[in-house]
């Protein structure tokens, strides 16, 4: 059987491509036997600047096309990671914490118990989940998959609560609360005491912000590593990363964002995922094995009955209490 021109070019290509890969493996043998300290030194002299706990010669290493972390180990070593998350994202205290909403998710809240994470696909449009890899190159959330894309594949599977700190009221006023998130003062502020030591129980970063301080560490990761070694940087499970890198005109929300990844390698996910229009979101009760998210007080808007405020909290059967209404926008 004669073999077609194109099948034997196809071959010839892929041989090709094999032996040049074969070529970029032993390159990156050799730069591991020989030029691994310096890579060190490298990433540690980074992290020192940036007050970051240091990593050892076993939780960074080059790979024929990058230099990464993304298959050492099994199960694979995350230090680097979970210390570029942690500098960016810190996690978020156990404290009160406020969530602007309408009185019919006020009343679904309550009466179920249940409060909703939605998914970020949500926040799409606004363009927040590729903040983060855009601004250092990251091109791998860019890829078809299926229908769609590697960016709404992984923002379909995080869901998130949307919180802001527990201020005084002239705050929220200052801060445009009530306009942007409480239904222009028909909604509600639903306070909750939020105790909890899930990992994803971060503060949102706001880049470029003049309230925030600015965090460069992967940029000097990439720029450096480039400049010596030419080539990139890449580091593994950084798929929340771009759920907590909000651009900076959003930066008076003071955001505060429980998040849960379906998938995660650090924690079961239990949940039913459930759909409102083509919206996934889940629910996670007030308290579980997740932590206590208690609603305790809640504010009516100044357009907002506070009667029927109350109505709502006395039928919960809750020990919620009900502020008086605010007095402005």
């Amino acid at each position: 059987m004669e073999l077609s021109k194109q099948y034997i070019e196809q071959i010839k290509q892929q041989l090709e491509k094999d032996k040049w890969y074969a070529g970029l493996q032993r390159e990156a043998e050799v730069l591991n036997n020989t030029r691994k300290t310096e890579l060190l030194d490298l990433f540690n002299a980074a992290l020192t600047e940036e007050n970051c706990p240091l990593i050892t010669d076993n939780q960074i290493k080059f790979y024929p096309q990058y230099v990464g972390n993304t298959g050492i180990g099994m199960p694979i070593d995350k230090g680097l990671t979970k210390i570029i998350y942690n500098y960016y994202y810190q996690p978020a205290p156990n404290c009160e914490y406020a969530h602007f909403t309408d009185l019919v998710a006020l009343e679904s809240i309550l009466k179920s118990k249940k409060i909703r994470l939605t998914s970020t696909i949500k926040r799409k449009d606004d363009l927040e989940f590729a903040l983060f890899y855009e601004d250092h190159d990251i091109e791998g959330f860019k890829r078809p998959i299926d229908a769609s894309t590697q960016e709404e594949s992984l923002m379909n599977d995080l869901f998130y609560l949307s919180l802001t700190e527990n201020k005084e009221p002239s705050i929220d006023i200052k801060r445009g609360m009530w306009q942007h998130f409480g239904k222009m003062g028909t909604g509600v502020k639903l306070i909750f005491d939020i105790v909890t030591t899930h990992l994803d129980f971060r503060t949102v970063y706001y880049p470029n912000s003049p309230h925030s301080v600015n965090k460069q560490l992967v940029s000097k990761l990439i720029e450096r590593i480039n400049m010596v070694f030419g080539k990139p940087f890449v580091f593994n499970s950084i798929s929340k990363f771009g759920s907590f890198y909000i651009h900076s005109d959003f930066d008076d929300e003071c955001e505060t964002r429980y998040l849960v990844k379906r998938f995660s390698d650090d924690y079961p996910f239990p949940f039913i995922v459930q759909y409102h229009n083509t919206i996934p979101y889940i629910e996670i009760d007030f308290v579980s094995p997740w932590g206590a998210l208690l609603p305790i007080k809640v504010q009516p808007g100044l357009n907002c009955d506070r009667a029927e405020v109350q109505r709502i909290v006395d039928e919960s059967g809750l020990t919620v209490e009900v502020l008086p209404n605010a007095i402005s926008l």
